[in-house]
């Protein structure tokens, strides 16, 4: 169960910013992956903040673009910040980003929850959804927990937006808009 609402842990930083959460399904079509990457290069320092996990490989890739980009993130841990260690080859370029406040690395959870598990993150994911106004999903697997968690954002009336492909049209069929974010 998370700890304190991280919106109370770290409310000017986090939410005047207005951060777009961006998600992607473990398996992600190519076409999508390209159009992923496409977005996260079109992203600088000026940019709005990008709130995510960024656990599945595009997720990651993305972290990667943005970092060097120099574009705003926060990653959403899905257990304690106390003893995180950034994901290698990114460790040094994630503590940089940190150390000039460009990122944020944060958790609801306390410090007591030293492991990930689906069910961390699940609730990660969902706590990520109240920080933010809008969710990029880069493509979620028909049935998988990806397209439950749009579903949820759309039902919360969030904006839900994804890329154009044959591949998200499950995603379309909950709700969520393309054209905007591309």
């Amino acid at each position: 169960m998370p700890s304190e609402s991280l919106a109370a842990h770290n409310a000017p930083s986090v939410l005047a910013n207005a951060p777009i959460a961006f998600f992607c399904s473990r398996s992600c079509p190519g076409d999508i992956i390209l159009k992923a990457q496409d977005w996260a290069n079109a992203r600088g320092p000026e940019s709005a903040l990008v709130i995510g996990g960024f656990h599945t490989p595009v997720e990651r890739d993305v972290l990667r673009i943005l970092l060097r980009a120099g574009a705003p993130f926060i990653v959403v841990l899905a257990r304690a910040e106390q003893g995180w260690r950034a994901p290698k080859p990114l460790g040094p370029a994630i503590k940089a980003a940190v150390a000039s406040g460009t990122a944020q690395i944060v958790s609801p959870f306390p410090a007591t929850q030293r492991r990930t598990t689906g069910a961390t993150a699940e609730t990660r994911n969902r706590h990520i959804l109240t920080l933010c106004n809008t969710v990029l999903i880069a493509h979620a697997s028909p049935g998988g927990k990806t397209e439950a968690l749009a579903g949820e954002a759309i039902a919360g009336g969030l904006r839900v937006e994804t890329f154009e492909s044959p591949s998200n049209a499950n995603l379309m069929a909950l709700g969520a808009t393309t054209g905007s974010m591309q």
